[in-house]
């Protein structure tokens, strides 16, 4: 049974979609992870190194956030950012948690996603990002979501 649940857990979960809040009811008293506002930053010309951020809550329990992948790039990394001696410092790390009462932001400035080897992408196009979150029993879940591009801040 718990083989079928975990079968059905990601179908029955969101797809987010950029600037609009999806979510659904998942089975068995499973989190319902709700994923809005994702965006990837356009590179800059000759750069295939970008970030992006999203707004992630849930409800039911908690999740923690243990990877991330789209077609648009070759690797997808989670990262802090933090100010050390007047420098702002970013680093990887393994997870983020979210529960009810801590939603995750990933935000410009902030922890955030750090796409490498990232291919053509274009200013107002939309791009699909898996993310894999894990829960307390240590099921994982994917959940698909829309990530609109966006134009870098200036």
């Amino acid at each position: 049974m718990r083989f079928l649940s975990s079968l059905i857990l990601p179908a029955a979960l969101l797809l987010g979609a950029c600037g609009e809040t999806a979510a659904a009811p998942a089975a068995g008293g499973a989190a319902v992870i709700e994923v809005r506002d994702a965006f990837i930053v356009e590179p800059p010309e000759g750069r295939d190194i970008t970030g992006g951020g999203m707004h992630v809550s849930v409800q039911g329990g908690p999740v923690t956030l243990i990877g991330a992948r789209t077609d648009a790039a070759q690797n997808v990394e989670l990262h802090t950012m933090s100010m050390e001696n007047d420098m702002m410092q970013m680093r990887k790390v393994e997870s983020f948690p979210v529960t009810e009462e801590t939603p995750l932001v990933l935000e410009r400035g902030g922890n955030h996603l750090m796409l490498f080897g990232v291919g053509p992408i274009e200013a107002g196009s939309e791009i699909d990002v898996i993310l894999t979150f894990t829960d307390e029993s240590g099921t994982e879940t994917e959940v698909v979501t829309k990530a609109e591009i966006v134009l870098p801040a200036g």
